[in-house]
């Protein structure tokens, strides 16, 4: 969910095929474009007129979505007690220390050994704030290290030791010498405490981190021209990633409600092939990120809309995840559950928090 950015041209990812009819390999490059220049590619290319306009499908009123208040108070970016083991460097009073001896202190062996976010407090703007961006502040008089507790213990590396956390401390004091900084390391929690709290976290993301997926499957091919023209009647965008999107025009969660792609190769659709012919996909896929959801619940119910939609236009039928037939009703309730188990783990799908951890 969630992290946008509100501005005159929302600028998205989008791979442009570059035709060339001649050369197999060009097919494969890309570019970063606006979403104005898709827009003209598209219609350049005749697929930007739907057939029918059948948007009410995805009329967002039929969502709940939490109101987000923005303000006038600078954002703030700080090392999160909930997530991360928070190391506190005290710098002695009346001193600072630069950005530069910042990228020094935490170079790159730093960031490629040890899994961690620098976050600064600028005395200047009076807020904390990433300490090692491009267009961070130039001074700091606190700095905190934070150790991501699901970046650390993962699948790939599962051993909760309190060494692993040791070794933090063990290299920062070493660094802290070779630079001449007399700084006071204090750890805001003990290692104990934090490798109790990795546990929970990580068996919360394990948990949690479902997602929605109903595939329309066609016993042959679909037609991509016709393919094209349903998503569009729907009102779904074509645009980031080459995959069709219902775009969250809230200011809270994730940026779409759900994308539609397919298990055909590419697994996107790129709008030449599709003009030519050559993209005839064997299914759609549509899904969604529950924790990351603005309204999982409400999403689903127009997700589910939206596919019969496309299967009263196209054919094929409707399977779940598994290959099997799908159960609106049973599915439903299956969210519902997760939903209330998130809940009760205090997990509120689409907010900050829940974005942060999925």
């Amino acid at each position: 969910m969630t992290y946008l950015i509100i501005g005159i041209v929302v600028i998205g990812v989008i791979f442009l095929l570059i035709k060339n009819s001649n050369s197999e390999s060009d097919q494969n490059e890309f570019f970063i474009s606006t979403a104005s220049q898709s827009a003209d590619r598209i219609e350049k290319l005749g697929l930007n007129k739907p057939s029918e306009d059948m948007s009410n499908i995805l009329d967002e009123s039929q969502l709940q979505i939490p109101k987000v208040e923005i303000g006038e108070e600078k954002t703030e970016y700080k090392a999160d007690p909930y997530r991360e083991w928070i190391i506190e460097l005290t710098i002695p009073n009346g001193t600072t220390i630069k950005q530069e001896k910042l990228y020094e202190l935490f170079d790159y062996d730093w960031r490629t050994n040890f899994t961690s976010t620098v976050f600064g407090h600028s005395p200047k703007d009076e807020r904390w704030t990433y300490a090692l961006a491009g267009d961070a502040p130039e001074t700091y008089d606190q700095i905190q290290v934070a150790i991501g507790f699901l970046d650390v213990f993962n699948d790939e590396n599962p051993s909760f030791d309190v060494k692993k956390l040791e070794r933090y401390i063990i290299e920062l004091k070493k660094r802290l010498k070779q630079h001449s900084l007399a700084f006071e390391i204090k750890e805001t929690e003990s290692k104990e405490s934090a490798i109790k709290k990795s546990k929970q976290l990580v068996k919360l993301n394990q948990l949690f981190d479902k997602d929605i997926l109903i595939r329309l499957q066609s016993d042959d091919r679909f037609d991509g021209r016709e393919v094209w023209d349903v998503l569009q009647s729907l009102g779904l965008i074509w645009g980031d990633g080459d995959l069709f999107h219902w775009n969250n025009s809230s200011d809270y969660a994730s940026d779409q409600h759900f994308s539609v792609w397919t298990s055909t190769e590419p697994g996107y659709f790129l709008p030449e092939q599709i003009k030519n012919g050559n993209m005839n996909p064997a299914n759609l896929v549509f899904g969604f990120s529950i924790p990351r959801s603005a309204d999982p619940m409400n999403v689903y119910r127009v997700l589910v809309n939206s596919v019969k939609y496309c299967q009263k236009r196209l054919g094929g039928k409707i399977i779940n995840r598994n290959g099997k037939p799908f159960n609106e009703q049973l599915e439903l309730m299956e969210l519902a559950e997760l939903l209330k188990q998130m809940n009760d783990n205090n997990i509120i799908p689409g907010s900050e928090n829940s974005l942060r951890l999925y």
